[in-house]
């Protein structure tokens, strides 16, 4: 006979949900002490059943018997902000649009994004020394989200640009709300206004994009996937491409701005590692990082992926289960929601050594603590729905970085800590004060 889950059902209706807004690794943690490692609790009426373990986290994202959807469990929170993003297609339809979706990061296309960026992230990053106090995070939004408009649609220093960003900021503000309704002038409404002219900006623009000359040393996603054919000459529809572009400028440019400000804030709290990168970037001669040089610096990918151990970008993954299953001799009944917990997997201590410490070293070859299990590592995600940009977002951290380290000693007080706000994405919610030292 199955078990039944354990767990707590919090205040009416709205459960626990203002608990995991306010720190959802915390709840993670308080939950676990008190039930253990499968337990539920409810967000805004809805049951979620929460398995906190790499076994759990298999089950989930593997789903070899296709209990769950990830369409239904994002719909909830971004059906008609970001509907029909890769995250939000299950089964045939999402191998169908993640294959048609592989070409714009393939890597001859990445090489020529990371040479576009170049020039970009070393103005900017110069120019931070003139900002008194620096604030790290609005500073990293602001370039990421220049980058993305950039390397996304193709588009820079424009009016429109500009606007295409403004749009963009909007609507992903909303889709941080509890409250989902429009009314006059508030976040969510003005998150619907910037789908709106961001939906009219692309799609105005699909046909020449499909017409237009191809050229080997050009490339922008948006002409990419406009461009984009199965062998069987199929390709996506005008509204698959409005989808797709809005629904990566999200996922590129907010993961990666959390991504950075983890790594950045590591970086400045033990300062041997900044020399030991700084070493490793010696090996490149002048102002401009390539493709093949970025995948060269191994010791700046140890750093990035422990950074991420520490403070992965998405404190949950969730799926909607579409049967009845179990895990471990508990039931899962159809419509519970079914999350698992980067953060919570990255700091056990049966996986990993000192789980509180900074350690990039534990991912090299011969330590390889991610390896103990095949995923207690899962800052994106596994199985069917891992990010497709993970290699893209990996690229953009270093060359950040390798930039950044060029000018500036990253430092900040010693007995500073940044304090963390995990959900919906991981940011410090103090907007991360630096202090950028010249490097003489």
């Amino acid at each position: 006979m199955l078990k039944t889950v354990p767990g707590e059902n919090g205040l009416p209706w709205l459960g626990q949900t203002l608990a995991f807004m306010r720190n959802c690794n915390q709840l993670y943690e308080t939950m676990y002490q008190r039930h253990g490692a499968v337990y539920f609790n409810r967000f805004l009426g809805q049951k979620a059943v929460h398995l906190l373990s790499p076994e759990g986290n298999e089950f989930v994202l593997l789903d070899r018997d296709k209990n769950f959807s990830s369409r239904l469990a994002w719909n909830r929170s971004l059906k008609e902000l970001f509907p029909n993003g890769l995250m939000l297609r299950d089964g045939d339809d999402h191998r169908f649009h993640r294959r048609l979706m592989g070409a714009p990061f393939k890597s001859d296309a990445l090489a020529l994004y990371v040479d576009a960026m170049n020039p970009d992230i070393d103005a900017a990053v110069q120019a931070w020394s003139q900002r008194s106090p620096f604030l790290f995070y609005p500073a990293i939004k602001e370039l990421t989200l220049d980058l993305a408009t950039k390397i996304f649609v193709g588009e820079s220093l424009s009016d429109e640009a500009n606007d295409v960003n403004t749009s963009f900021v909007d609507l992903v503000n909303a889709a941080m709300v509890i409250v989902r309704y429009p009314m006059l002038g508030n976040k969510y409404q003005r998150g619907l206004a910037g789908r709106a002219y961001l939906e009219e900006h692309f799609g105005s623009r699909i046909e020449a994009r499909r017409k237009s000359a191809y050229n080997p040393s050009e490339a922008d996603m948006f002409t990419e996937i406009c461009r984009a054919q199965s062998d069987e000459g199929e390709g996506f529809s005008d509204q698959d491409i409005i989808d797709h572009m809005i629904f990566l400028m999200m996922a590129a440019h907010d993961t990666t701005t959390s991504s950075l400000s983890s790594v950045c804030f590591a970086l400045a709290k033990h300062p041997q590692w900044q020399d030991k990168l700084r070493e490793e970037h010696a090996a490149v001669e002048n102002n401009s990082v390539s493709y093949a040089q970025l995948g060269d610096m191994q010791l700046t990918g140890l750093v990035f992926k422990e950074a991420l151990r520490l403070y992965p970008p998405l404190p949950t993954i969730p799926r909607h289960a579409i049967r009845d299953c179990e895990f471990e001799g508990y039931a899962i009944k159809r419509g519970e929601q079914v999350h698992v917990s980067p953060y919570f997997t990255h700091r056990l201590a049966s996986i990993w050594k000192d789980p509180q410490c900074f350690d990039p070293l534990r991912f090299d070859k011969q330590r390889a603590e991610d390896k103990i299990h095949r995923h207690a590592y899962i800052p994106f995600g596994g199985g069917a729905h891992k990010c497709l940009g993970l290699k893209f977002a990996e690229l953009q951290v270093k060359q950040v970085l390798f930039h950044l380290l060029r000018y500036y000693q990253l430092e900040v007080p010693t007995d500073y800590e940044m304090p963390y706000q995990p959900a919906p994405i991981g940011k410090p919610s103090d907007a991360l004060p630096l202090s950028l030292k010249t490097l003489g």
